[in-house]
């Protein structure tokens, strides 16, 4: 393969999702670190795109976008995720409205966190108990009540585990052995049912960040094998998330499995301070060369 320096990025979340930057303000920021390829893959939205057809947003000369989308599923039970690459954003959008409607998305929601309000009342955290969702978005529901707990000192003396966004979420909230669960998976798409929505868009569906989860090595295994089981294409290799030999482990699964890889840092703004784009926590850094067997046979909006 050949030896090509690029500034990659394909795993960004904005205020489409639960991001908290708008579109124009992560690609100025990306200018910036002179970003060559990059992805917007808002969980269960594909609003980036429409913001650029639309006018809302401007790429800079020389930047490559990869359509993209963080599909939520359900897999035995739990919340996992399935990104999308090279996707027919109408084919997509049509998809996510169809099964997601404004009024179902904010029910939902709002039913979410009334269930963690009640949890966190039975454990005596302080909050707001008049707190609401206003927009149905990716896990506004958790996201109202963490922006809500974090404001008191005694809340994260109590349980210092709240003041980390990514811990709260996957460790407590989403982790069905904790006093703090709530299911948010009822009415989401299983791995098969994501993968061909991928497909019939033409895209590529890669299994995303499989150490995230914070699951034992035996359960990992058994996610990638489910994943390829039903179809996916390829496996987030580079991760925030990844500790230790996660690296060296995902690229073994995706030799083991002749998946493609890709690479992002989740990058969601303020929820996660110390999480800057393309570096990550400073443990990203993804080379052209393990993006490129399947980059340039993908639809993309820019240069190339």
């Amino acid at each position: 393969m050949t030896s090509i320096r690029k500034i990659i990025d394909l795993h960004i979340h904005s205020v489409n999702s639960d991001g908290t930057y708008t579109t124009q303000q992560i690609i100025d920021m990306l200018h910036a670190k002179r970003a060559d390829i990059i992805s917007f893959t808002d969980h269960d939205s594909v609003g980036c795109y429409y913001d650029l057809e639309e006018g809302r947003a401007q790429l800079y000369s020389g930047v490559t976008v990869i359509p993209g989308v963080e599909l939520s599923c359900r897999v035995n039970g739990c919340l996992r995720d399935m990104l999308g690459y090279g996707i027919s954003i109408v084919t997509i959008n049509k998809f996510l409205n169809d099964k997601y409607s404004l009024e179902n998305r904010i029910r939902k929601q709002q039913h979410i966190l009334d269930q963690l309000k009640h949890i966190c009342s039975m454990h005596g955290l302080i909050f707001d108990s008049t707190i609401s969702v206003k927009e149905g978005k990716k896990a506004e529901g958790f996201v109202v009540m963490y922006n809500e707990l974090i404001k008191y000192p005694s809340n994260i003396a109590r349980y210092p585990f709240i003041v980390d966004n990514t811990k709260f979420y996957w460790d407590y909230f989403s982790n069905r052995n904790s006093e703090f669960f709530v299911d948010e998976t009822y009415d989401l798409p299983s791995f098969a049912e994501a993968i061909d929505i991928i497909h019939q868009a033409g895209g590529k569906a890669f299994l995303a960040h499989p150490y995230a989860y914070g699951m034992k090595q035996e359960n990992v295994a058994q996610l990638v094998h489910e994943a390829v089981s039903v179809g996916v294409d390829g496996i987030e290799v580079k991760h925030s998330s990844n500790k230790g030999n996660d690296v060296e482990n995902i690229r073994n699964f995706a030799n083991y499995y002749n998946l493609y890889c890709s690479g992002g840092t989740d990058f969601h703004g303020k929820t996660k301070p110390r999480l800057e784009l393309v570096s990550g926590y400073g443990n990203v850094c993804v080379q052209y060369e393990e993006i490129e067997p399947w980059i340039n046979s993908v639809r993309y909006i820019g240069e190339k």
